[in-house]
């Protein structure tokens, strides 16, 4: 990177400016007293300005993460990097209440604009061989060219044809997502309905209904007979999907208002190895190289998380046999965030080192769900400008 000429102050950033947890986390990495460039503090504690360069790329990192490149590309129409933080919702940094330090972190996120892929991250596109301007979209809802190939070589061809292409694509970063999942820790399944209902009679004419929930067996992975297709496994194969918390886990079984749902807990019974496909962005920020590697990490997230209507079972075809693939790379089962709560789901590739922990069993009544439907864009009549695509 290149250096604040000396007659420049040197800004960093400072922990209380920082919103997203993997930027708090480097500034906490190597922090000292400095000047913060978006509160203008002085004595604030940030990151060691003489070793900004790991802040820096992760905040471009998270640039490409969140935003496509023409909302802060003036040839594509954008204003500015720093434009995209007066946001007072974006996800990154605090809001400036100073723009006297603001020139100087600018120069930190644009030069170079274009360092060695394997030395750090571009915001910028640039131009491709033939002098075409090219744009990047943002990372967290673009799937990379690789992953959509795999996905339609898998609606013509075998798992097995596919299989070398996929371990292909993962290898690079296999090891990066290894996550110890210990033993003795409690996860959460939900199933619709209760085993009994019971008449209670507290003395005199006082009676209650009371509901017994599902239990052990009837509450935990289906046997192999009776599994259905789900996101890491093909029907008939039997694995074990469980939530961080209870509202995770009631959410994920999608029910009804008025619905009845049991509640279950279950115990690791020896150490696990899960494939985390939600690592922190910072462990691929250091340079383009590594940040490839993670936009494929996300889009494999992505559609694990993603909730899929009976009819579109296929989009869960590549997931089903990354799953046996990591199955036979030694891993135990998958780390993913959850589409409709803040929790996190997993899935075990053999049920049998989770067992059922007496002591988390209720009935729950669902009272009511929340729809949150944002528009897209959309049209009434296509024009000579709309170009339609399959599917």
């Amino acid at each position: 990177m290149g250096d604040v000429d000396e007659d420049d102050v040197q800004v960093s950033v400072c922990i209380d400016c920082a919103r997203h947890p993997s930027l708090k986390r480097v500034i906490e990495e190597d922090s000292v007293a400095g000047l913060c460039a978006f509160c203008g503090r002085p004595d604030a504690t940030v990151r060691n300005p003489d070793n900004s360069k790991p802040m820096v790329m992760l905040i471009r990192a998270l640039i490409r993460f969140y935003w496509d490149e023409f909302a802060y590309n003036g040839h594509w129409g954008g204003d500015s990097v720093l434009d995209l933080f007066t946001d007072d919702e974006n996800p990154v940094v605090r809001p400036a209440v100073t723009d006297d330090y603001l020139d100087e972190l600018d120069y930190l996120l644009q030069e170079p604009p274009y360092p060695p892929t394997s030395d750090g991250v571009a915001i910028y596109a640039g131009f491709d061989e033939g002098g075409g301007r090219m744009i990047n979209f943002a990372i967290s809802r673009t799937d990379p060219r690789q992953f959509v190939e795999l996905q339609h070589r898998l609606l013509n061809e075998n798992f097995f044809e596919v299989e070398p292409a996929l371990e292909a694509l993962i290898d690079p970063f296999l090891a990066d997502i290894a996550l110890g999942l210990p033993a003795e820790e409690i996860w959460f399944r939900a199933r619709l309905g209760n085993k009994a209902v019971y008449q209670h009679f507290e003395g005199g004419w006082t009676n209650k209904i009371i509901r017994q929930p599902w239990l052990g067996s009837d509450i935990g992975a289906p046997p192999p007979l009776n599994a259905g297709i789900g996101r890491l496994n093909r029907a008939g194969v039997s694995m074990l999907y469980l939530a961080s918390d209870s509202y995770t886990a009631i959410a994920e079984i999608r029910p009804h208002p008025g619905h009845y749902i049991s509640l279950g807990g279950f115990r690791s019974v020896e150490p696990l190895r899960l494939a985390d496909f939600n690592p922190d962005i910072a462990l691929f920020s250091a340079n383009d190289d590594r940040l490839d590697l993670y936009s494929v990490i996300q889009a494999f997230d992505r559609l694990m998380s993603m909730p899929v209507t009976p009819d579109e079972k296929t989009s869960y075809l590549l997931t089903q046999l990354l799953a046996e693939v990591l199955l036979r790379r030694g891993f135990d089962g998958v780390r993913f965030r959850s589409s409709v709560s803040d929790g996190i789901n997993i899935c075990v590739f053999h049920p049998a080192k989770f067992e059922f922990a007496e002591g988390h069993s209720e009935v729950r009544r669902l009272a009511s769900v929340k729809y949150d439907a944002p528009a897209v864009p959309s049209l009434v009549e296509p024009s000579a400008e709309d170009h339609r695509l399959k599917g």
